[in-house]
């Protein structure tokens, strides 16, 4: 019996080791044995590997943290320490930028932490519950600066709350991702959990962009200046959505299992450094990385320009205007998020998950090239339009990566003959987090060439022009090469499903 609560180190796994027979050489071909034929699985343990509903429903709530944790902030730092307290745009980006960097590397440590960790509770439940409530309880600090201080003194403030913030969402996140990875082994179920979560995660995503126009409230009004203080409305908003990751934490822990834990408690303390260096060099995992992070670092860019975009282009200065507007986009988004769902889970099944993600992509090339045209001050609900047709491809991209990423991690197994779902996820939240930094760090300057003046209640044509030239033009030429470098992805829904085969052999079923 593993103590309460254990990070197992060489010598006290050697010594509770069970038999090692069931490990695999250290360096293997990952080949599937021509004896195991396609479709072979046992009916009772395809069934079993079924999950319930209620077990994918209470999963599918911990969505919720990363959207409040990540996007909460993002949505309202613009508006908030720029727009109302008056810091540079390039300062905003140094600390979405330093906060992304401490946020990727401590998913770096979590992952691997939370993969040799051994508790009566399981490897990953335990950071998420007690994660979740540490970061419920911080979201609202994000955003207590307020009028009067020095540009010097706000500055500080947001990028030392952002920096402590970022290793404690971090420490949830990624148990939770990893938690995932390891529901069941079967690969279109495995897709059905992410279509859960990523339900939970439209409606999260709703109320998210929801939170300006909240903040906007007359209730918030400064009497002193007849604006809304949106710094207080952003604390109040931090603060509901905080309460709301502490209970999605806590649904977690209790309903949900570690399918793997009896397999994982007894294999070998995983080295830092070889457990990622190996995650590094698997070629599926590679590829999927590289067109994820090609695809997040405009998704950054998009995200601070769609603001000064809807704002000064769409409304000409008028930001509560602007608020209403993204509001709306967010419910349009959840709304076509619901129908990039149901379209993955009624096409990736058939079309491979490989083939339905390329399909969402394109997609969301049209969604973004289409973005010049409809955002438009002759039509602003047009914005509602290019925000649908994203919200059906991020929705559909957020559903398959995950879901691919587990049947790499089988991949993985087959080679190493461990479970490293912590390594994986770690390594693909570290990365993209590295290039979404990226964005973040040229988003402020970029607009800054633009000529955008914050001090202006509106733009000159120049700088408007040049702001709508990037936030199309970015995305767009990212997409490309993300297509591009998809095509040599090797994991074929045949290929993944014999490999299930291989292991199910060779360790049995879980």
């Amino acid at each position: 019996m593993a103590d309460s609560f254990t990070v197992v180190t060489p010598e006290s796994e050697l010594s509770s080791a069970p038999d090692s027979s069931v490990e695999v050489p250290s360096a293997p071909v990952a080949k599937v044995s021509p004896l195991v034929p396609p479709g072979a699985a046992a009916p009772n343990a395809e069934q079993e590997a079924r999950l319930s509903f209620s077990t994918k429903a209470a999963y599918a709530t911990g969505g919720s943290i990363d959207i409040f944790g990540h996007w909460l902030f993002n949505n309202l730092v613009d508006p908030v320490y720029n727009v109302y307290l008056g810091l540079s745009p390039s300062q905003v980006s140094i600390t979405r930028a330093l906060t992304l960097f401490a946020d990727g590397c401590s998913a770096l440590f979590f992952g691997w932490l939370s993969d040799n960790t051994r508790t009566r509770w399981g490897r990953r439940r335990p950071y998420v519950l007690f994660g979740s409530m540490v970061a419920g309880l911080a979201l609202p600090f994000m955003f207590l600066a307020r009028t009067g201080w020095s540009n010097s003194a706000t500055f500080a403030y947001l990028l030392i709350a952002a920096l402590l913030y970022a290793p404690i969402i971090a420490a949830v996140n990624t148990p939770y991702g990893s938690l995932g990875a390891e529901l069941t082994p079967n690969i279109d179920e495995r897709t059905t959990v992410m279509s859960y979560k990523a339900i939970i995660q439209k409606f999260a995503g709703a109320l998210a962009s929801s939170a300006l126009a909240f903040a906007s409230l007359d209730f918030f009004m400064d009497k002193a200046t007849g604006k809304p203080n949106l710094a207080w409305g952003a604390t109040c908003a931090a603060a509901i959505a905080g309460l709301l990751m502490i209970v999605s934490g806590i649904v977690n822990f209790v309903f949900v299992k570690e399918r793997y834990y009896a397999k994982a408690r007894s294999q070998a303390h995983l080295p830092f450094r070889q457990m990622f260096r190996e995650a590094f060099t698997c070629k599926p995992f590679l590829v999927l990385l590289g067109a994820t992070v090609v695809y997040a670092v405009p998704t950054g860019i998009y995200g601070t320009l769609g603001f000064y975009t809807t704002t000064y282009h769409v409304f000409h200065g008028d930001v509560k205007a602007g608020s209403v507007i993204a509001m709306w986009s967010g419910w349009v988004y959840m709304a076509m998020g619901f129908v990039g769902v149901y379209t993955v889970n009624r096409f990736a099944p058939a079309l491979g998950k490989h083939r339905a993600l390329i399909g969402t992509l394109l997609v969301g090339l049209v969604a973004y090239g289409s973005s010049w045209w409809l955002y438009t001050p002759d039509a602003p609900w047009l914005v509602l339009v290019c925000n649908g047709l994203n919200g059906f491809s991020a929705t559909g991209l957020w559903v398959l990566l995950p879901s691919m990423n587990a049947d790499v991690i089988d991949f993985d197994e087959l080679n190493s003959g461990k479970r490293r779902e912590g390594a994986y996820i770690a390594s693909f939240s570290w990365t993209v987090k590295l290039g979404m930094m990226f964005s973040m760090l040229i988003g402020g300057p970029l607009l800054e060439l633009t000529g955008f003046d914050a001090r202006l209640p509106t733009q000159t044509p120049h700088a408007v022009f040049w702001i709508r030239a990037l936030f199309t033009g970015i995305p767009v030429t990212a997409l490309i090469i993300s297509l591009v470098v998809l095509q040599f992805y090797p994991l074929t829904k045949e290929r993944t499903r014999a490999i299930r085969l291989e292991l199910e052999a060779r360790r049995g079923t879980v």
